[in-house]
């Protein structure tokens, strides 16, 4: 994520609480201020006074429960990735990964994790599935908190399998529209590593295969959390591959299939991937038969 995007959000974040302490504040000062004079104290509140130590402590107040608050929400995240990760290093991106998912999918995590489990179908070429679970996502809602709190991640990540499902159906009308739908999140985290594979895959299915190896190129991993960067790495291979393919360069595009067969995906990346290298090879013989 851009710090820019970041600090926008926790921006966003301390504002909400300082306003409700704000008006906390308001209301303590108020309350005072009328039993000092229902009283008739000596010393009534002075409001010159109060307002701006109000407002300090307001804004003290609101960053450590925004901190606070960040921590205790990313806890139960924390210790459900451990989780995914513990079955990712013995299954990969097993039916068990899924279900996990699909056990942990409530409150503020639900939407985000059917998303997850959209893009894990789509890998697994699971496309019912994935359109299914996609389905289920409330577009309207996970738009309406993006807007509120200034995190487009999740938005940003519904687009990417809407064009991954859209590219894997062959269906190019579907892949444009998400990219166009969803073009304000993607530009948001241009530099996410999902982000940069999902539209590499996008330019493939465009024909723009100079593009998609350029933008495969310039993710940096960095986004992505350490032990998916592996399959993050096979994945981008197995599109370089294609599009290597596409542009005729048949010897290339063997090297990288063969290199995303090293640490496959799903077994279904890994049938494409050795399909590649069976037409790259049929292609180069026909080739060499020609001249």
């Amino acid at each position: 994520m851009k710090l820019n995007r970041k600090l926008l959000i926790i921006a966003k974040g301390i504002s909400v609480w300082w306003g409700i302490y704000l008006i906390l504040g308001c209301c303590a000062g108020f309350a005072v201020r009328m039993v000092q004079t229902m009283f008739m104290s000596a010393e009534p509140l002075e409001i010159l006074m109060y307002a701006p130590y109000m407002c300090i402590c307001a804004l003290i107040l609101a960053v450590l429960t925004y901190f606070i608050g960040e921590a205790a929400k990313k806890a139960p995240r924390r210790k459900l990735r451990r989780q995914l990760f513990a079955i990712l290093g013995e299954e990969g991106f097993s039916t068990n990964y899924i279900s996990k998912l699909f056990e942990n999918a409530r409150e503020d995590m639900k939407y985000i994790l059917y998303i997850e489990a959209a893009c894990v179908y789509c890998m697994r070429g699971e496309y019912d599935y994935a359109e299914k679970t996609l389905e289920s996502v409330d577009l309207i809602s996970i738009t309406d908190i993006a807007q509120t709190t200034g995190d487009y991640r999740t938005v940003a990540y519904y687009y990417c399998v809407k064009m991954a499902l859209s590219v894997i159906q062959n269906d190019a009308d579907g892949a444009a529209r998400a990219y166009d739908d969803g073009i304000y999140y993607l530009d948001a985290y241009s530099d996410n590593d999902i982000v940069m594979a999902v539209l590499a895959l996008y330019q493939t299915e465009a024909g723009l295969y100079n593009s998609a190896i350029d933008t495969a190129e310039k993710i940096k991993w960095k986004s992505l959390p350490r032990k998916m960067k592996r399959y993050g790495k096979a994945f981008v291979s197995y599109v370089k591959s294609c599009n290597l393919l596409n542009m005729g360069k048949y010897d290339d595009a063997v090297i990288y299939a063969r290199m995303s067969l090293e640490t496959p995906c799903t077994e279904y990346i890994a049938s494409q991937a050795e399909e590649i290298i069976k037409r790259a090879k049929s292609a180069k013989l026909t080739a060499s038969q020609n001249t």
